[in-house]
């Protein structure tokens, strides 16, 4: 049988990828087909969620569903990385708040919003094929729950199906030295667990790995063990729980928290680390963990999802609303799921490199990777001399007088605005003291640099370009305000006047 209508989108997946862009989309008003096929509850995992996330799921529309869904809030992390003492990492405000979530509770509430939103949601799809039937449509073939054999035309098909990659596994490509085995328990303790903060995260490191714990109540905590791949293949049942058991025993600290808990389950998944060569194409997108996973470590992973979902509904709207920005904005969000794996791939390697100067293990030398891997943009805004100099004038300065330069040419850049992608001007300008080839620059962080450079020419005081800019374009903070002044004259966009 197959369906007459085509959609406008058919999302594979009802994840808090699939679900977040079926919404986003739907509530747009694009024809949206969700094919779900729900994970068995007993393998649903904790998570946390930092409270960064809550912008994002205001910005998806589900901020309220997850507000009044009840999942236990968080207030920070205990670490020990690399180190026999403790670290306490508070979330920054004193009054903020992270979620620690169980996944299949987590992904209900996002897959009912979709609902809400007007999707068309098949909740026991088995995804047979997908054809790529011309450079403008795609046919999904699925069994709908034993109910018999479909097939969905649509304009594009969105892979939302995480590590199992539906469509995404034709792309991808493993990290080596990233092979990773992921050993998960579910412990209770009735009366809780005897921590200084009862809804902390807690990581530590050792030997062979590193363990993590996230609760989700007072008296239940999942504790999963991140060991290499290739040393941990058992067989399940006996076996597993000895060996998961085995593991917990290394870490010092968070072994010992485990006595007197009881083991509910134990299972093992993979958790390796994995990108993609291609994203995006004129019929599909790579949404979430399709796309890429990056180190489970940054407590990141359904933020970025969530993050890739909402820029995939806005590159699928853009392309739907005009054609003609297609390239324009598929290339945007590609770019933007390499360069998020890429700095997370950084971070880690730092991470591991920390952790290996304490244990001196294959496990660890193998992620540290060499040490030059940095992303030579960040570090000259962070440290370059210039910027910095400058920096150091601006927070100084009882006035200022800055006129844009007479050399500088302005090239379109795709960047987003409300529910598009589309084309404005930014600067071509030398790299930083000639290291770094010209490049168009738009924006640093939150601060669009072209609209900041023309208001800086009409003030003669940082507070004052600060209170236009933030009154003209959105609220920043201060030290963003003049990081962004600092880099356009480092980079030779303003001058200094005298």
């Amino acid at each position: 049988m197959t369906d007459l209508v085509p959609f406008d989108a058919i999302v594979l997946g009802g994840g808090p990828a699939g679900s977040a862009v079926g919404r986003l989309l739907s509530a747009w008003g694009h024809s949206v087909l969700l094919l779900d096929t729900p994970a068995p509850p007993s393998r649903g995992l904790a998570e946390s969620l930092p409270p960064s996330t809550q912008k994002l799921l205001a910005q998806i529309g589900v901020l309220d569903a997850v507000e009044h869904a009840g999942f236990f809030r968080a207030t920070g992390n205990t670490v020990w990385w690399g180190s026999g003492d403790r670290r306490v990492e508070s979330f920054a405000a004193r009054d903020a708040m992270g979620y620690q979530i169980h996944r299949p509770d987590f992904d209900r509430v996002l897959r009912d919003c979709a609902c809400e939103a007007g999707i068309d949601l098949c909740g026991d799809a088995r995804v047979k094929d997908v054809r790529f039937e011309s450079d403008r449509s795609v046919a999904v073939d699925y069994d709908d729950g034993g109910r018999g054999r479909r097939t969905a035309a649509g304009r594009f098909v969105l892979d939302c199906t995480g590590r199992a990659g539906l469509v995404g596994r034709r792309f991808r490509r493993l990290e080596p030295g990233y092979r990773t085995c992921a050993l998960v328990g579910v412990w209770t303790k009735p009366g809780g667990w005897d921590l200084p903060d009862e809804t902390h995260t807690i990581v530590e490191t050792y030997d062979e790995g590193w363990m993590w714990s996230v609760p989700i109540s007072r008296d239940t905590r999942h504790v999963g063990a991140m060991v290499d791949r290739a040393s941990s293949t058992v067989s399940g049942g006996r076996e597993l729980e000895l060996v998961y058991r085995a593991e917990t025993a290394k870490a010092t600290n968070l072994g010992p928290l485990l006595d007197g808990a009881t083991l509910d389950r134990v299972w093992t998944c993979d958790a390796s680390l994995y990108s993609s060569d291609q994203c995006a194409g004129p019929q599909f997108l790579l949404i979430g963990d399709a796309a890429s996973f990056i180190d489970p470590l940054s407590s990141f992973g359904v933020k970025k999802a969530l993050a890739s979902a909402w820029l995939g509904a806005i590159a699928v709207h853009t392309c739907l609303t005009d054609s003609s920005r297609q390239d324009v904005a598929l290339d945007f969000f590609s770019h933007w799921e390499r360069d998020v794996y890429a700095k997370h791939l950084g971070r880690s390697r730092t991470f591991a490199r920390e952790a290996q100067a304490r244990h001196p293990h294959t496990f660890w030398a193998s992620r540290a990777g060499a040490t030059d891997e940095v992303d030579a943009g960040e570090l000259d805004v962070a440290r370059d001399p210039d910027v910095l100099a400058a920096f150091e004038r601006f927070r100084r300065a009882p006035s200022i007088h800055l006129a844009l330069a007479g050399d500088v040419r302005f090239e379109p850049r795709p960047v987003i605005r409300d529910r598009e992608i589309v084309l404005e001007d930014a600067f071509v300008a030398p790299g930083l003291k000639a290291r770094a080839p010209a490049e168009p620059l738009r924006f640093l962080g939150n601060v669009d640099l072209v609209k900041l450079a023309d208001i800086a020419c009409r003030h003669t005081d940082v507070p004052d370009v600060f209170e236009d800019y933030c009154r003209t374009c959105a609220p920043v903070p201060l030290p963003s305000v003049v990081g962004g002044l600092s880099v356009l004259v480092a980079r030779g966009i303003l001058h200094e006047q005298a």
